[in-house]
């Protein structure tokens, strides 16, 4: 058995995890080197893209709007394969916001960010264009697979790309605690980053409020995960029925994923 690593690094990215392992509720695996979910590729450098194509890695899925893949594109060979699915037309996770703008927004209350990050994540339930990206999102994965691994992301890593992962191991019967695990392994592979910025805030003297906040903002949430399946249970009778008739996900989608993407 080969040895795989589930969080892999990368000196300029942060929050990369390979999906494969993961065992379904048929008995199946996920296949190593073949679905990747990380943060944005904004920092790398040619040594890292090349180690990026080497894993296997053929397709590149960005989540993120306009606003922010303009500020910070993703760094890639021109051997890759690159499809932007916006799930927002603004960036709601806040992930890009600027010190002054979050001084303002997450000063006052404590409560701020974690606030915001809840509403967040009620929207990528309901909005449209989410439900829409999503289902773009599982429809290339079932065109894209033939030329090799697919790596998705957002600009963390973790709200975007969480859902999509949440959608993903749902569609392919992946157990539920695991899904919630994996979820959560964003808290692991991006204490780099959480630290730094965290950091950030302590050397201007951006106060408690600020701080609680920018920690509930870079962090994946047992809460916003709950509110999900909560919002999804309540408004749509359950995580697949939300699959099939909100994400538009067919039985014969759902088959090919498994050929694609399940170890023989």
């Amino acid at each position: 058995m080969a040895n795989h690593q589930r969080i892999l690094s990368f000196e300029h990215g942060f929050n990369f995890r390979d999906l494969g392992g993961y065992e379904t509720n048929e008995g199946h695996k996920l296949k190593w080197n073949n679905i990747l979910r990380s943060a944005h590729l904004s920092y790398f450098n040619q040594t890292e893209q090349r180690k990026l194509y080497g894993y296997g890695i053929r397709t590149v899925i960005d989540f993120r709007s306009t606003s922010e893949v303009a500020l910070y594109p993703d760094q890639l060979t021109s051997l890759m394969n690159y499809i932007r699915i916006p799930v927002f037309d603004n960036d709601l996770t806040e992930s890009n916001i600027s010190i002054n703008e979050a001084r303002k927004n997450f000063s006052q209350d404590p409560q701020a960010g974690f606030n915001r990050m809840m509403k967040v994540y009620h929207q990528f339930v309901t909005d449209e264009q989410a439900q829409e990206a999503f289902h773009t999102f599982i429809k290339k994965l079932c065109l894209h697979s033939a030329q090799g691994g697919v790596l998705f992301h957002c600009s963390a890593g973790k709200d975007r790309t969480g859902l999509a992962a949440i959608y993903l191991l749902n569609a392919l019967q992946v157990p539920e605690n695991v899904i919630y695990q994996d979820y959560m392994l964003t808290n692991q592979a991006s204490v780099k980053r959480v630290k730094e910025r965290l950091q950030y805030a302590v050397k201007n003297n951006l106060g408690e409020n600020y701080l609680r906040s920018i920690y509930d903002l870079s962090t994946a949430n047992q809460c916003y995960y709950n509110q999900v399946h909560s919002i999804i249970d309540d408004k749509y009778g359950g995580m697949q029925n939300y699959i099939r008739n909100v994400l538009q996900i067919s039985d014969s989608m759902i088959e090919q994923l498994k050929y694609l993407y399940l170890e023989k």
